[in-house]
């Protein structure tokens, strides 16, 4: 299905949120289209926001809801289809998701590195 003006734009505008560190704010728009969506798109949509979200937690210190948020993301992600739009690399996110994931079942307590994570 090709996405609505509607929704490309607040997935794009997600997109720039998550781009720029702002997890909590990609949430917010990402969830507003997936609202609008159906099937696998929505189910994808849906990936993208839990990672976000696991991402929030992670920048606020809440490594277990992070990682549990960012392994339910990346299963959505790879089950889903992301609505036809420019620009959104599902593929190479969840590979750069699932490796902050192993870093957190680690024994390492730092913080894993996400400032590198764009889509």
């Amino acid at each position: 299905m090709d996405a609505t003006a509607e929704q490309r734009s607040l997935l794009a505008e997600g997109q720039v949120a998550f781009n720029r560190g702002q997890f909590f704010e990609a949430h917010e728009l990402w969830e507003d289209a997936w609202r609008t969506l159906a099937g696998s798109e929505r189910l994808a949509v849906q990936g993208l926001i839990q990672i976000a979200a696991g991402l929030h937690h992670l920048q606020n210190g809440r490594r277990r809801p992070a990682a549990r948020l960012l392994a339910k993301g990346i299963d959505k992600l790879s089950r889903g289809v992301l609505p036809a739009t420019p620009q959104l690399s599902a593929a190479s996110l969840a590979r750069e998701v699932s490796i902050v994931l192993k870093a957190l079942a680690g024994p390492d307590v730092a913080e894993p590195d996400i400032d590198h994570l764009k889509l």
